[in-house]
């Protein structure tokens, strides 16, 4: 029995290692994702390493109350999911929705690639409509971002 013990521990310190760690030095721009109230994951391409997800999510809201606030910060759920990625002229960010009903699965994957500025802040919005998953790049200010999609690919380099 004592050999399981370390077990958890591996399992957690392997998620962790696999979420999005945002720069915090060099050339940077800040992204915001958001939904319509849809439950999805934000990911950022880091070159090398593939898609990676923030470490939190965003939350769907089934009814307006406080009650859930704690509980859904402690789940890293929320409304809003902000980060930082590397200034470049390729970046790259996605989002992942899964549903579940009725025996069926239906997954979506989105990404784009956009000019991120240093210093800059974009507004990342998900959107699901009829199946049809979209993400909506802008730049806060009058800031083009010139989003285009893409294949679900991160760049070796």
């Amino acid at each position: 029995m004592k050999y399981l013990l370390p077990l958890p521990a591996l399992l957690l310190a392997g998620c962790q290692m696999l979420s999005y760690t945002a720069p915090t030095d060099g050339d940077v721009a800040t992204v915001t994702f958001s939904s319509d109230n849809i439950a999805a994951q934000p990911v950022v391409c880091v070159p090398g390493k593939g898609f990676q997800s923030t470490p939190t999510s965003l939350q769907q809201v089934p009814f307006e109350t406080k009650a859930f606030d704690e509980l859904l910060k402690t789940m890293k759920k929320a409304p809003e999911v902000t980060t930082t990625v590397r200034a470049d002229e390729q970046a790259r960010i996605g989002v992942i929705y899964q549903k579940s009903s009725a025996g069926n699965r239906d997954l979506c994957r989105v990404a784009v690639q956009f000019n991120a500025q240093a210093g800059a802040s974009y507004a990342a919005r998900f959107t699901n409509d009829n199946n049809q998953c979209g993400l909506e790049v802008s730049g806060e200010g009058g800031l083009q971002a010139d989003a285009v999609p893409v294949d679900w690919k991160c760049p070796k380099k």
